[in-house]
């Protein structure tokens, strides 16, 4: 079965995997649907305030408080509304831009006095008519509300309360905004006396996430009736605007505003608020205001908070700073940061801006983790996140944006670690192939090793001993060695008893080296054999001998082989030599005290260079006292680990001074060992053989 295709197809899935992937996560980014993508983007937003949380500058608001010193000095919570009537006089007398109360007073005072009355044990009747004829406390409460420009609020609920809420006037530019806003169905408002005396109407809802309030909204909506928050309230009171601006476009509310300040918001109206250090400087005590202890212009112009810290009046939220603080407080801190055009917002094409971040993080590691080592990446990555952080710290710090930098570094890791993890199982599953292949490796080249091994005894086993093959013949001395480049060679050499008078021998060089030399080199040696053994030569004709192995070997040639040879015949009674030589090396004539020469006869061409060529025989008389010396180019070719050349000169040169008492066992030593000692462990060049004759006379 073909497994090319389904290799292909599992691969081209391997390729498109990641990139589709990555698609799937940006959309799921822009819808929302990231898991912990809000928590980790809370968190960032959450560190930037930490790192660099706002300063407090212009100080435009300060907070009447009801502190555990105010419960201790006048008494525990509620107050009575007489006692609250004096407080909003006593602010009112020390001219405030505006007043707004953090709380709601949505039941009527039992401590007023026709209330009071009821409680009184056997009253006379006309004293209860009289004194329910006193205005109540609540009246009283209305009274100084008029007075004043106070904003109260309202808290928005879903079960429950009022469903109608008086309202400020609103200007709408854009479509109507109250599908877009926070709703509520119903809310809990204050008395009606209390809620037509104030000068204006806002809401007090904020939402907290896991105890931490990070955003309220500047308008909600109540049932049908939009209501601006205490903080944008309160400006419009201070300001003296008669609405206020709500902005729409393209389905967001783009921003709110009163007379000469907008601001913008989310889009869906609400303000992410940015907080500063809690800080005491913003309190002043209710109970150090009514005692008349607090300097006249202490309020002048102020936005006033009337608001709880006292413990078990009100819980304590936190902030984005991790500080808890009475909820009063988030809202000074929001009029604060309105007041100092010092807001933060997190516009509403971030999402896209984000995704375009992650699209460009996601194909960079894609198509560069591929190509880098791990030394340029690492570095790389870490960069890469580096300039992140600070990117989306920096526009936080001077842009006052909100930009998610976290799900885009975020991604940008997750990516990085599992393309990092895919590479190491990648890695090991190719190491465990790999090392399966080199298991299969070496377990063929021992099997091919094992071969070459017996190619090689046999290859050597086909080449005569000379130890072993003339010892019953004292005229003739004789040596020969052969040594393959490699397992096995190309390089043949062969001797043999003709008759009983003379000498067969020959030295023969395939071209190359190697298994195909080697298998040459057999068919070369065994023809030469069978030729001269097979041919009649009695008149010596060494060069018809020559020219039929010629032609047997060039009949089956198909790979164009060649091999060298020299081939001679010594007549052990007189000395005569007759040889033949085609394409081989000259052998040298050594002896005692002479310089060597090479041997005459000019030669032919290799074998298998021509298929018919006549071959030249040469005759020479060896005395008792010469050594013929026949090598091949594995001698004179051979090079040391400096690519030096060994040659001729230096292989005569070598053989200049033989002893005397010499054999041709000493002299193919001396020659052999003076090659070795050039080369010095350099890997062969070529195969090497040496043979060396010397013919010994009877009387020798």
């Amino acid at each position: 079965m073909d497994r090319r295709p389904l290799s292909r197809f599992i691969s081209l899935r391997r390729g498109w995997a990641a990139p589709l992937g990555l698609v799937v996560l940006i959309a799921l980014h822009l819808v929302g649907a990231v898991p912990f993508q809000e928590t980790l983007r809370t968190f960032s937003f959450d560190l930037y305030q930490i790192l660099s949380p706002r300063e407090r500058v212009s100080a435009p608001v300060v907070i009447v408080d009801i502190d555990e010193s105010s419960l201790q000095s006048l008494g525990q919570w509620p107050w009575p509304r007489s006692l609250m009537a004096q407080l909003v006089e006593r602010i009112h007398a020390m001219e405030p831009a505006a007043v707004a109360f953090d709380i709601i007073m949505p039941e009527a005072d039992r401590t007023s006095p026709c209330q009071s009355a009821q409680y009184i044990p056997n009253i006379d009747q006309k004293l209860a008519k009289a004194i329910c004829r006193l205005p109540s406390n609540d009246t009283l409460l209305a009274e100084k509300l008029k007075q004043s420009r106070v904003v109260l609020g309202v808290a928005g609920v879903d079960d429950g309360g009022s469903d109608s809420v008086n309202a400020p006037p609103m200007h709408a530019v854009g479509e109507d905004p109250k599908r877009l806003l926070r709703h509520f169905t119903h809310a809990l408002t204050n008395l009606p006396e209390l809620e037509q005396a104030a000068s204006g109407h806002a809401i007090l809802s904020a939402d907290i996430e896991r105890g931490v309030v990070r955003r309220v909204p500047l308008i909600a909506a109540i049932g049908e009736t939009v209501l601006p928050s205490l903080s944008l309230e309160s400006l419009r009171i201070a300001s003296g605007s008669p609405n206020f601006l709500v902005k729409t476009r393209q389905d967001r509310v783009e921003g709110v505003g009163v007379e000469g300040l907008f601001i913008p918001t989310q889009e869906d109206g609400t303000l992410m608020v940015h907080y500063s250090h809690h800080d005491p400087a913003r309190f002043l005590s209710a109970a150090s205001v009514l005692k008349g202890e607090v300097d006249s212009d202490a309020l002048r112009q102020k936005l006033v908070l009337v608001g709880f810290s006292g413990l078990g009046l009100v819980d304590f939220p936190s902030t984005a700073l991790g500080e808890r603080v009475p909820g009063v407080e988030i809202h000074a801190q929001v009029m604060e940061s309105i007041f100092d055009q010092d807001t933060l917002l997190r516009p509403y094409w971030s999402l896209w801006v984000e995704g375009t971040a992650m699209m460009a993080l996601g194909l960079a590691i894609l198509w560069g983790f591929p190509r880098m080592k791990a030394t340029v990446l690492v570095p790389i990555v870490a960069s890469v996140i580096v300039a992140l952080a600070l990117t989306g710290f920096m526009l936080y710090r001077y842009q006052h944006w909100l930009i998610d930098v976290a799900s885009p570094m975020f991604l940008f890791v997750v990516m990085f670690g599992a393309m990092l993890a895919d590479s190491l199982i990648r890695e090991e599953l190719q190491l465990k192939a790999l090392e399966q292949d080199l298991q299969r490796q070496r377990e063929q080249a021992a099997k091919v090793h094992g071969e070459m091994e017996a190619a090689k005894r046999f290859q050597m086993g086909i080449l005569p001993d000379y130890r072993e093959t003339f010892t019953n013949e004292p005229r003739l001395d004789i040596a020969a060695r052969m040594e393959p480049a490699k397992m096995v060679g190309g390089d043949l050499y062969d001797f043999f008893m003709l008759d009983e008078h003379r000498v067969f021998f020959s030295v023969g060089d395939v071209c190359g080296k190697g298994v195909p030399a080697s298998l040459f080199m057999v068919i070369s040696k065994t023809l030469c054999k069978s030729v001269a053994l097979r041919d009649d030569l009695h008149y010596m004709n060494l060069g018809k001998l020559m020219r039929h192995a010629n032609q047997e070997i060039s009949r089956d040639n198909p790979e164009m082989l060649f091999v060298t040879a020299f081939i001679g015949l010594l007549d052990l009674r007189t000395g005569e030599l007759i040889y033949c030589n085609a394409g081989h090396e000259p052998p040298l004539l050594l002896a005692p005290g002479c310089r060597p020469q090479e041997l005459d006869g000019a030669g032919g061409p290799p074998i298998s260079i021509m298929d018919d060529y006549d071959y030249k025989t040469h005759k020479y008389i060896l005395s008792s006292e010469e050594f013929l010396c026949i090598f091949t180019d594995g001698a004179t070719e051979a090079f040391n680990p400096a690519q030096e050349e060994y040659g001729k000169e230096r292989l005569m040169q070598g053989l200049d001074d033989i002893p005397p008492q010499a054999t041709s066992e000493t002299v193919m030593n001396l020659a052999w060992n003076n090659v070795s000692a050039f080369t010095d462990g350099a890997e062969p060049s070529d195969d090497l053989t040496m043979m060396v004759i010397r013919w010994r006379s009877s009387r020798t």
